[in-house]
Formats: C-alpha cells, structure tokens, sequence
C-alpha cells in the first residue's frame, strides 16, 4: 500500500493501540510524530520504534484537550516534516465507571475533553495545510459503546457517540477537498485500558459488568492491537482514497476492500 513517505500524527502513542499504529506506519517506511501526555512512556515508545525501524520518530508530550498543546504539536510537525498527511484521533481515557447520578461534573468533562473535543482540536489544528495540499487521511478511533448502552460507562460511550457523529459530519464538509474521514471500532483489545478497567474491580463496576471483562482476558477474546494497526496502514493508503464516511470494525472495512495480508 503506497504510504512511504508520507507523515502522520498519531495521538495517545505512548501505549497500547496508539503505540501499535506508530510502529507500523514506521515500518512501512512513514515519518511518525506521536503525541502523549506522558513524556517518558513517550520518549521509551518513540525510542523503541525508532531503533526497530529506521524510520524518523519524532515524540511530543502534550494534552490533546488544550488548544496550545494541540498547536504547538502540529505546528512542529510541520516544522519539521512539511506536511502533516495522516492524524490519527486514538488518544482517549475511560473517564469515571460510575452511574450518571454519581458522576463528578469535571471527571464527566475530562472524559469529553478528552475523547472527544481532543479529536476536534486536533482535526481543526491539521485541516488548513490538509485543505491547502487538497489531500489528507484523518482516522478517529471510536467504540461500539458510542452505539449502545452500557451500565457506568455512561460518559465514555457519550464522548465516543460524539466522535462516531464528528466522523460522519468531518468527512461530508471535506470531501470537495480530497480529505478522508474513517472511524475504526476497534473492539475489545488486550491494551492497558482493559487492565485498568479490570482493576476497579466489582466493588464500583458491578459483579456482572467486572465478570464480563475478566472473561474477555481469560477466554482470549481481546483483540492484539496490531490486527488495527494493520487497518489504520490501508486507511492512511490512497488504496482508502475511495472510502470516506465510514465507521466500522475490522470486519466492515474488510467488505470495503481491506485486505489484512496485504
């Protein structure tokens, strides 16, 4: 798939799906700019990529939900690369595992300002050198919880139904300047989100909701987050160049055209 060559940010890069996509677009000859709020995790992962690629890896700590942050992030990117091709909108957090009547008004902001206005801040930050070249991928990374209830997850699915309805609205206002807007559901995967969320334990989730996600580690069911990584190659392609709009699993983008071996 032709993406040698080309740039891409990718957000909340210091770890699990984050960290996966970075390390595939450096192997497929990409220049990577990953962008996280924690500086040593960061600068360990881009290290890592770096050295086990060859590839140009450029880290930088920032919050995906402050505006300076944001600014700063792409305008040295831009310094340094030229050109920003691909974002990626992965960094998010699960925000408080509580029922909506306990929740506490600003970890219920976090959780917004987190998954879902760091994906607006960061698109609206790419977009004008984007619309400028009439070419660029942006990839959001949502949750089949932003399409159905969930007990305590009241604010992550929110934030996610936010997204889903940000990558429909996006794609149709950029399609007159070649832009793409794809969002991926990646399912359940054996990330560090899923330890956390099994670490709260039944006490705060819920006997059956802490059942649920103990079984998926203990029955294998979590996804290995290269599987996306691999999906997160062909939308940031001109292979995807046709598809726009889109929100999916790794099963619908396989009945657009994706080929996982590829």
């Amino acid at each position: 798939m032709p993406v040698h060559g080309k740039t891409a940010l990718v957000t909340g890069a210091g770890r699990g799906l984050g960290r996966a996509i970075a390390e595939e677009y450096a192997r497929q000859g990409m220049n990577v700019v990953m962008m996280s709020l924690d500086l040593k995790e960061l600068e360990k992962a881009a290290d890592e990529i770096s050295r086990g690629t060859g590839a140009e890896v450029v880290h930088l700590a920032g919050d995906v939900s402050c505006p300076e942050d944001v600014r700063q992030t792409v305008q040295n990117a831009l310094a340094r690369f030229g050109s920003i091709d691909v974002l990626v909108n992965n960094a998010g957090i699960i925000g408080p595992p509580r029922f909506l009547e306990d929740t506490d008004p600003d970890a219920w902001n976090r959780t917004l300002g987190v998954n879902l206005t760091g994906f607006y801040l960061c698109a609206r930050a790419v977009l004008p050198s984007m619309i400028e070249r009439r070419q660029g991928k942006i990839i959001n990374i949502i949750s089949g919880l932003g399409e159905m209830p969930y007990p305590r997850f009241c604010a992550y699915a929110v934030s996610k139904a936010g997204a889903i309805q940000l990558t429909r609205s996006l794609a149709s206002e950029m399609q007159p300047w070649n832009i793409q807007v794809n969002a991926i559901d990646p399912g359940v995967m054996d990330t560090s989100m899923q330890t956390q969320i099994r670490q709260i334990g039944p006490g705060i989730l819920g006997e059956d909701v802490h059942r649920n996600f103990v079984a998926y580690k203990e029955q294998s069911l979590l996804k290995d987050p290269r599987d996306v990584a691999r999906l997160a190659v062909f939308l940031a392609s001109d292979d995807s160049s046709h598809i726009t709009g889109e929100i999916g699993t790794l099963r619908h983008f396989r009945q657009l055209g994706w080929r996982p071996g590829r």
